[in-house]
């Protein structure tokens, strides 16, 4: 065998060698708290062996509700992370981050949309906080912002909590560094193939039609009115859902409503472009 051939030779085994090696290397994951319930990492938790079997799958890096081991740093492949980034050493953790991560994903409706924490946003900041101390002086009191505000994110699970199935469903794909699109599908579609009567034939409000689908309708099924904890749907139709719901609830009722899961900012902001 020719000196050339031989060198041909080494150099597909080498990178042989290399594929093999990649294929064996689990993505590295993290999970990262901010300030949170905590209750989307608890749903994934509530997968039981389905989660661990994921679990086996990766490397995770970082879960402080299952170990305590220290997160050393170094590149990630995938970083999800829940909760509003309130503090400033919360923002500082969001940042590092995304410097840290080829991917960064909001796990649930706190992270990606404000959340129930965001409803001190509509009320008087300074009244407020009296409720919950007794002495305010010293203590901050910033505005929630979803995380998007200080980041780039990649990818969202919607919910609050987040659907367990669903993030079994994405994982896989985020893992291959594919962004997957959450079909464009009102809850409406799942609440009738629970064979649900719908709410608004017997004038309850509800804002399913103009909500992202996702959820199994869990809520719908309950006979409770759809708040919109994942998010407006990219072609719901806000102003047919309003004119809709006035002959239910008032506007103040409707507002109300809308600010549980930081939907009325974004309600607000569609409004705006439609005009």
């Amino acid at each position: 065998m020719s000196e050339k051939k031989i060198k041909i030779k080494v150099r597909n085994v080498a990178k042989d060698k290399k594929e093999k090696i990649k294929k064996l290397k689990k993505p590295k994951v993290a999970i990262v708290s901010l300030t949170s319930c905590e209750g989307c990492q608890f749903a994934l938790l509530d997968l039981g062996q389905k989660f661990l079997d994921f679990a086996n799958s990766i490397e995770m890096i970082d879960f402080r509700l299952i170990e305590d081991e220290e997160d050393r740093g170094g590149k990630l492949d995938l970083i999800l992370v829940e909760g509003n980034p309130v503090t400033k050493d919360n923002i500082k953790t969001l940042k590092n981050a995304r410097k840290r991560s080829k991917l960064l994903v909001a796990l649930g409706n706190c992270a990606a949309m404000g959340g129930v924490p965001e409803i001190k946003n509509y009320h008087e900041k300074a009244n407020t906080i009296k409720h919950v101390y007794k002495y305010i002086q010293g203590v901050s009191n910033p505005e929630i912002k979803e995380i998007d505000n200080f980041v780039k994110v990649d990818f969202v699970f919607p919910g609050c909590p987040i659907s367990a199935q669903e993030f079994l469903k994405y994982m896989p794909e985020l893992l291959k560094n594919n962004i997957p699109v959450i079909p464009d599908q009102p809850v409406c579609v799942e609440c009738k193939k629970a064979g649900n009567r719908c709410l608004l034939l017997d004038k309850k409000p509800c804002f399913g039609p103009m909500i992202l689908g996702g959820c199994n309708a869990v809520c719908p099924s309950s006979r409770m009115m759809c708040q919109g904890c994942r998010g407006l749907r990219p072609n719901g139709n806000v102003s047919a859902m309003r004119a809709t719901l006035k002959t239910m609830m008032t506007e103040e009722e409707f507002e109300n409503a809308t600010e549980i899961y930081g939907l009325r900012d974004d309600i607000e902001e569609k409004s705006v472009k439609m005009i």
